[in-house]
């Protein structure tokens, strides 16, 4: 597959004067997806029976990443797969079939955790917490399988048949589905422990003063509420 991108006809890659697409903050996208599913299971665990308050606050923050994933999700089926569709070679198309059915399971995954998680923030008992915890354990190798996979065949295409201001479009729509006050935690959960690469590359994607603004802010958010995740009643 890497010979076939490489050997691309030259009318259907990004034309000569647009920069091409660079893909390489999917993977620190990809690193803060995996750590919050990772840890997820963890925080409703350590919600004591009866604990509306510490449900409320932990079930909203699976709100939110899972948001993220569906809006990152939603972003590549509306401004990538289409246009790679038009793009690649014949033998590259399984790939996008591969990506597009991945998010559909995905998908059907993070509907049985919200649904879990809404119905323990109305009745915090144990049985719906661990009805939440199973529909985590269960959606997240799904969705790390489906990131290696990414990862692995699809971003070489993105690279090779995008531009880079296309490529732009797909950050853009992640950033318009969140409201102003989440931008803080939002970054600093992109942030957190981040290679010092991938951190460079982040930095170029931002106005340098907004960066230097989230950059700061940003982990600071993240620290107070993953305090506040992690806290035992």
């Amino acid at each position: 597959m890497t010979e076939s991108a490489s050997a691309s006809a030259p009318d259907t890659a990004p034309a000569a004067d647009h920069a091409p697409a660079d893909s390489r903050d999917m993977y620190a996208v990809h690193a803060m997806l995996r750590r919050e599913f990772a840890e997820l299971p963890r925080y409703v665990v350590n919600v004591m029976p009866g604990d509306g308050r510490q449900a409320e606050f932990v079930a909203e923050h699976i709100d939110f990443v899972t948001r993220i994933l569906h809006v990152h999700h939603d972003g590549e089926d509306t401004l990538v797969w289409p246009k790679l569709a038009e793009r690649v070679p014949a033998d590259a198309a399984p790939v996008l079939t591969a990506m597009q059915a991945d998010h559909a399971g995905i998908d059907r995954g993070l509907a049985a955790v919200t649904s879990a998680a809404a119905s323990w923030r109305v009745n915090p008992d144990a049985a719906r917490r661990e009805a939440v915890v199973d529909a985590l354990c269960e959606l997240a190798p799904v969705v790390d399988s489906h990131l290696t996979a990414e990862e692995a065949e699809a971003l070489l295409l993105i690279d090779t048949y995008l531009s880079a201001s296309e490529w732009a479009e797909v950050g853009m729509h992640g950033i318009a589905h969140l409201q102003p006050e989440q931008y803080s935690l939002f970054f600093g959960m992109l942030l957190h422990d981040l290679d010092p690469d991938l951190y460079k590359v982040l930095q170029a994607t931002l106005p340098p003063d907004l960066f230097g603004e989230l950059a700061v802010s940003g982990p600071q958010e993240y620290a107070r509420h993953r305090r506040r995740l992690a806290t035992e009643a």
